[in-house]
């Protein structure tokens, strides 16, 4: 029976009944409703506001810094999703590690003629190196000033403690929980066998840049994956996701950065933008879409949990009119990085996905893997599909 013809028997029912006081003095179940979406609506309608009131407190801050950061060093180097940058609080000493490349990088802005700096960029290597995530986001200064204002203006926001792995430790080691001890000796020998260092002039008039870099060869980047599998296969099989896709992405997105983030902004390992896969992904979890802070993509299972959510929205929700599995992800894929109406886009369907289906299911997966590649509206999308499908076949036959 559906709703319209139960409601009709309950109002022909209730007219042979006795009318009780209680009963007819109670709300319709009309009025009832109409308090349930006005609720509603109040509550979109101020998580918009705090959505806004985000945005601009992260454009604000982001401008601000790194007009600071200029200043000093005549770049304007925050780091990227595959980059940590981590300064000094006076913005003279920093400390560049590219996940990508493989290097970890420790540059001092000082007099030219300032001496100990070897000693000085070597012992910053060193507490770099044995900085925990939650250490890490504590002492970044760009972080704690976007949370400080967003912790006063903004009330649907969900916090998480950070996670405590170590920053960059268990890939120097090659260990999945080495010891600080251990992390520590790493560097040293490191730094001892193929350190090298170098000068170079600075912004700043009369100082000049010491830096010294060490490879971060001794174990590859992509076996950082094993240290978060747990939540990987906790996820993905709870969203009925293919492990494999969620490393592919997690290894593009960031490269294991636990400290990853851009100005859009996009946070940690699966780089959640919180406007967009955030808001839908909070919405899937918690039954009601949320600000995810920086604090709690920060820590790595949350992240992960939220990264499985808006892969299955995708697959089951917004692609699921594709028919053929490969064929739908691969526009899962593009679709993660630019949303699925760009993947419509490159299919001559305007926004509309599911006319864009149509055309995609005439296809075999190879062609729609080449149409995405070419006709996806931004190179960056282009670029990204040619990343990712690689190393989702070399993670299935890992996991």
């Amino acid at each position: 029976m559906d709703r319209r013809r139960f409601l009709q028997g309950l109002s022909v029912t209730a007219a042979f009944l006795p009318l009780n006081p209680i009963f007819a003095a109670s709300p319709s179940f009309e009025d009832y409703k109409k308090q349930q979406n006005d609720g509603f609506a109040n509550y979109k309608a101020e998580l918009e506001k705090d959505f806004a009131a985000y945005q601009k407190a992260i454009d604000e801050e982001f401008k601000q810094f790194k007009g600071q950061v200029k200043k000093v060093w005549g770049d304007e180097n925050i780091g990227s999703s595959t980059v940590y940058v981590k300064y000094s609080d006076d913005l003279k000493t920093r400390t560049i590690i590219d996940y990508e490349k493989g290097t970890m990088t420790v540059e001092v802005v000082a007099d030219k003629n300032a001496t100990g700096m070897g000693s000085k960029v070597r012992q910053e290597m060193i507490e770099t190196a044995g900085t925990r995530v939650s250490d890490a986001y504590k002492s970044d200064p760009l972080l704690q000033r976007v949370e400080k204002r967003v912790d006063s203006s903004v009330t649907h926001q969900e916090k998480a403690r950070v996670s405590n792995e170590f920053v960059v430790g268990d890939v120097l080691t090659g260990k999945a929980n080495p010891t600080k001890q251990e992390v520590q000796e790493s560097v040293v020998k490191a730094a001892t066998e193929t350190g090298k260092g170098s000068k170079r002039d600075a912004a700043q008039a009369g100082a000049a840049v010491f830096a010294f870099s060490i490879p971060l060869s001794r174990v590859r980047i992509s076996n950082k994956y094993e240290q978060f599998m747990p939540a990987v296969k906790k996820y993905s099989a709870k969203e009925k996701i293919d492990p494999a896709l969620v490393l592919a992405i997690m290894h593009s997105e960031s490269a294991f950065n636990p400290m990853a983030k851009s100005h859009i902004p996009a946070y940690g390992l699966m780089q959640i933008v919180p406007r967009s896969a955030g808001k839908d992904a909070s919405e899937k979890v918690y039954g009601k879409q949320r600000l995810l802070s920086a604090s709690y993509l920060y820590n790595s299972d949350n992240c992960i949990k939220m990264g499985c959510a808006y892969l299955n929205i995708l697959y089951y929700r917004y692609l699921s009119k594709i028919e053929n599995p490969e064929s739908r992800t691969y526009c899962v894929i593009a679709a993660y990085n630019t949303g699925a109406g760009n993947v419509a886009k490159a299919f001559g369907a305007g926004t509309n996905i599911t006319r864009a289906a149509g055309t995609i299911n005439r296809m075999s997966p190879q062609q729609v893997f080449n149409k995405l590649v070419s006709d996806l509206p931004y190179a960056e999308t282009q670029n990204y599909m040619k990343k990712v499908t690689p190393r989702y076949k070399a993670y299935q036959t890992e996991v």
